[in-house]
């Protein structure tokens, strides 16, 4: 059976998902951060193997199951999990 662990980067506080051996870990998108859209703030989500994560983000990471629900819905639906109701 297939799990969801979420952490929280410490250094950014952006929230990070784990299925296996996988990460699901937001990438800012500076492609659409224009003077003409005012700097959209936006985040995707990629997928990374575990060992690609260096020590130094490991030990950032705080593992809970405090989440709010709409991002667990955008790391759940990311993983092709049913979202929360």
């Amino acid at each position: 059976m297939r799990t969801i662990q979420y952490a929280i980067d410490s250094d950014t506080g952006l929230v990070i998902s784990r299925v296996g051996n996988e990460f699901a870990w937001p990438v800012l998108d500076y492609g659409n951060m224009r003077p003409e859209n005012d700097y959209p703030i936006n985040c995707r989500l990629e997928k990374m193997a575990v060992s690609r994560i260096a020590g130094r983000y490991w030990i950032g990471l705080k593992w809970t199951k405090k989440i709010p629900k709409e991002i667990k819905n955008i790391h759940r639906e990311f993983w092709g999990f049913p979202l929360l109701k």
